[in-house]
């Protein structure tokens, strides 16, 4: 049994090992520009949202170890997907205007950054005077 053991335990590192040369496509995106806004507010979005809401993603060491590479590929490109502040300059008003919408609903009801994330990253994590300043900032394109 303990042979048996020893060889599960030597097939699973090789297959662990193994796997780590996979090659993974990391979505890095056309458009690696910032949002046109006061310092503020871009100190803000390099902190907490860019890593999964821009073309200006930081991959972390960690990001390269099977399987948390494919969890933190698909992670960022269904944040990109919903939101990728690298385009907010190129898009309508009208756009702008439903996306702080829900931009600010999310940051008001605490569900980004995810709690996930502000986990590993706690300089994430918005104090109430950033809260504010994101805030002054969305309501600036959800006013008519």
């Amino acid at each position: 049994m303990k042979r048996i053991l020893i060889r599960i335990g030597i097939g699973s590192l090789v297959l662990f090992a193994g796997l780590q040369f996979i090659p993974l496509q990391f979505p890095s995106g056309k458009n690696a520009k910032e949002i046109q806004s006061e310092e503020s507010v871009k100190k803000i979005f390099r902190k907490a949202c860019y890593d999964c809401h821009s073309d200006l993603v930081k991959w972390p060491w960690y990001s390269r170890i099977f399987p948390v590479s494919l969890y933190l590929i698909r992670h960022v490109q269904e944040g990109k997907d919903e939101l990728n502040f690298s385009d907010w300059e190129g898009m309508k008003r009208s756009e702008q205007a439903d996306l702080a919408e829900k931009i600010l609903e999310e940051i008001e009801d605490g569900e980004m950054p995810p709690k996930e994330y502000v986990l590993l990253h706690s300089e994430a994590k918005l104090d109430k005077e950033e809260l504010e300043t994101l805030k002054d900032w969305l309501q600036s394109y959800t006013e008519k």
